[in-house]
């Protein structure tokens, strides 16, 4: 070491700094490259939740209409049999439960 001039250390260490750069330049490219590729995942995941949502928010539509269709059609005394055979239900599936 006692060899080298001052001119030389500098060199050394400048090329040393170049390279530290260079690994640097790569890593952000590739972390760019990275970001891209996620936000591009981020952005289809975004379109399918708001596709989900949709086809959610249809189904419940779809739902709430055959309920009001379905319970809304029955009479009166078709709603209070329909309630006493729920009732029923309720108490054998309480009694097979609790036996």
């Amino acid at each position: 070491m006692a060899d080298l001039s001052k001119h030389d250390i500098i060199l050394n260490d400048i090329s040393h700094i170049e390279t530290q750069i260079a690994v640097l330049r790569n890593n952000f490219k590739e972390a760019l490259e990275r970001n891209k590729e996620l936000e591009g995942y981020l952005n289809e995941l975004k379109k399918e939740n708001i596709e989900l949502k949709q086809k959610i928010s249809e189904l419940e539509d779809e739902f709430n209409t055959s309920n009001a269709d379905s319970f809304g059609s029955l009479n009166l005394k078709e709603k209070e049999a329909l309630k006493i055979k729920l009732q029923n239900l309720i108490s054998r599936i309480d009694y097979h439960l609790s036996s």
